[in-house]
């Protein structure tokens, strides 16, 4: 039984992480919630001067766009804003549409969240993702209203994403190419601590993080469609190369400090500030040594530092019809996500119709909030944090607007609500819901006017318990097992990736293009990897027994990869027989991973001359061995 005393100590403890996790994202979270009070606002602001606060209330839904998207480049946030907002307005409208139609309601409600959801993943779209537009959807099947009604509701919730589309894009006038910037700038910070990282930490933590960041920057360089010899394009280029030299530094190997701080130090010159020429440490890789040298040629606009060098590009950014084809294939988890997040949300509205709730539409909403968690101890921990800030923000909404304040006093009280809750939500979801749950109740009530706040005080607490509830049954009976299914293909996947960038960097007819797309693919496929794996260990260990045994799978699967980006260019390939055994023996490693194959017979794969990808072998063959076994045999061979 822990002491009260411990419980205070710990309650006191959770306050000041949360707020050191707020202090440290504060920094940026600021312009993102500065953009994100006015898309909501200035709508809601507009309604309100000319007498119609109602109508400001239904815009304010469609300004909900400019909330999305705010580090992607502005070509690409254009798109994808205009896209949200459409959706938004689609919403409104079948909403609308079918409020009148009883039980038709739910079930249209549904089916715009399933299909939001689907294009949402597809597109990998962040958080809130589709939860705006279930939220404004569910809201006009909240409001009965004719056709005319519907859509001209449709037509205000399309001036206010036209509004947030303009606030969201409206930096683009001074700093068009920040997003961008600020990406690279994170991709050199995160290789400078894996360098600083060498021989003085477990690297795994720091080689992931690397890969990430370098995939992010070249991902955010892609979607602002710079050219190929635009100087952040070959930054990138440049960094992917420095990434690969920083992968080849073996963990025991203890390197000089100078070689993190050279890096760091090159940060500031992805913006205006000059780039530094001061020496590099004596010690080290050559082959490092070259790629720091390359990404200074890169800030400075240098020519390439030797012939056939030329910045061959990055490759076009995928339309979205290429990515919904990839997240509908085989073994994908976004269908079963998309599905039940559609079941949850025309369950949750029908059921608050069945119970008789005044509002319930706000059961599928709260059922889809939390939903949005991959896996399902992030379901739970979010439903707790609903419900927590639900009670919390039901009592400020009292507190603030229970005594009718004028209302130039709601808007304003509204942008301040707006900009405090974007700035923790990252940091604390559960304080962002007390300003959620502020923002829909005033937004309810100016949207009806004639409705009685106290009444929907108390529905929102009612709705919320069962709604969280809903999410948390259907979380575990709907496809609980989606992502420990999957788990197998990714690992199978990301192996053959590994075989395809090395017999693109052995055989001779692997271009430069060829051997950097097939790295990339790698490294794609490494973040997946790394992703899938940690919502399948954190979803139910009983509905997934074997997820624990393929953890070292996972481990060893990376130990390759990362020596296969980390290959140099000019180390000679090994013979083509033994290059044939290394390919024959990752594809049965694949097979066995994937469920296609047995695995394969005990006894290491020696590569003479390669010392780290013969243990790296050996141990992925154990774990192979070993995950393949049957539990019970596992016990009964170990007794």
């Amino acid at each position: 039984m822990v002491s009260p005393s411990t419980a205070a100590r710990r309650a006191v403890d959770g306050v000041r992480a949360t707020a050191e996790a707020i202090r440290a994202v504060a920094p940026h979270r600021f312009r993102v919630a500065i953009r994100a009070m006015f898309s909501m606002t200035l709508p809601l602001a507009i309604g309100a001067a000319t007498g119609h606060p109602a109508w400001g209330a239904l815009a304010s839904m469609g300004g909900f766009a400019g909330f999305y998207a705010p580090d992607a480049p502005y070509r690409y946030r254009a798109r994808l804003v205009a896209g949200i907002g459409a959706g938004l307005t689609a919403g409104v409208l079948l909403g609308g549409l079918s409020s009148s139609q009883g039980w038709l309601a739910p079930l249209v409600a549904g089916a715009v969240a399933a299909v939001a959801s689907l294009a949402c993943q597809a597109a990998e779209v962040p958080l809130p993702r589709e939860y705006l537009i279930v939220l404004a959807t569910l809201a006009a099947t909240g409001i009965p209203v004719g056709p005319r009604e519907a859509v001209w509701n449709a037509g205000l919730t399309a001036t206010g994403a036209v509004i947030g589309w303009l606030v969201t894009m409206s930096p683009v006038l001074g700093r068009a190419r920040a997003p961008e910037r600020r990406a690279v700038r994170a991709a050199l910070a995160a290789v400078a601590s894996l360098l600083a990282s060498a021989g003085r930490s477990d690297p795994r933590a720091a080689r992931h993080a690397a890969v990430t960041a370098v995939r992010r920057a070249r991902r955010v360089v892609m979607q602002g469609a710079l050219p190929a010899d635009h100087r952040l394009t070959r930054t990138v280029m440049a960094t992917e190369a420095l990434l690969e030299a920083a992968l080849q530094v073996e963990a025991s190997t203890r390197l000089d400090p100078g070689w993190a701080m050279g890096v760091r130090a090159l940060c500031p010159a992805v913006g205006r500030a000059p780039v530094p020429d001061d020496p590099l440490p004596d010690s080290g890789d050559p082959v490092l040594r070259e790629a720091v040298l390359r990404v200074r040629a890169a800030l400075a606009r240098s020519a390439p530092t030797a012939p056939g060098d030329e910045p061959v590009g990055l490759p076009d950014w995928p339309g979205f019809l290429p990515q919904l084809r990839a997240a509908v294939r085989r073994h994908s988890v976004v269908v079963p996500a998309a599905v039940r997040l559609g079941v949850a949300v025309a369950a949750g509205a029908g059921l608050g119709r069945a119970l008789g709730l005044d509002h319930s539409y706000w059961v599928g909403l709260t059922a889809s909030a939390v939903l949005l968690a991959t896996n399902s101890a992030g379901t739970v921990r979010r439903s707790v944090h609903r419900v927590a800030g639900t009670v919390a923000g039901v009592a400020l909404t009292y507190a603030l607007f229970g005594w009718h304040p004028p209302l130039a006093v709601i808007v304003a009280g509204v942008a301040f609500i707006q900009f405090a809750s974007e700035m923790v939500i990252t940091a604390s979801y559960g304080l962002a819901v007390v300003g959620i749950t502020v923002l829909a109740l005033v937004l309810f009530h100016l949207g009806a006017p004639g409705a009685d706040l106290g009444d929907a005080l108390s529905s929102r607490l009612a709705d919320t318990l069962v709604g969280t509830l809903l999410a948390l049954i259907l979380r575990a009976v709907l496809w609980p097992r989606a992502t420990a299914a999957r788990l197998p293909q990714v690992q199978a996947r990301t192996l053959r990736s590994v075989s395809r960038v090395l017999h693109a960097t052995w055989t001779g007819d692997g271009t430069r293009r060829r051997v950097a797309d097939e790295r990339r693919r790698l490294q794609s496929d490494l973040v997946t990897l790394r992703a899938v794996h940690t919502d399948a260990l954190a979803d139910d260990r009983s509905a997934s027994p074997d997820t624990d045994l393929r953890w070292p799978v996972t481990v060893g699967i990376e130990e390759l990869a990362f020596l296969a980006l980390s290959y140099p260019k000019a180390r000679p390939a090994p013979a083509a027989d033994l290059a044939l055994r290394v390919e024959q023996r990752l594809e049965e490693l694949a097979s066995a991973v994937g469920g296609d194959g047995p695995a394969p017979a005990a006894g290491a794969l020696e590569v003479p001359g390669y010392p780290r990808a013969t243990a790296a072998l050996a141990s992925l063959s154990t774990a192979v061995a070993h995950a393949s076994t049957p539990p019970d045999r596992a016990v009964s061979t170990n007794s």
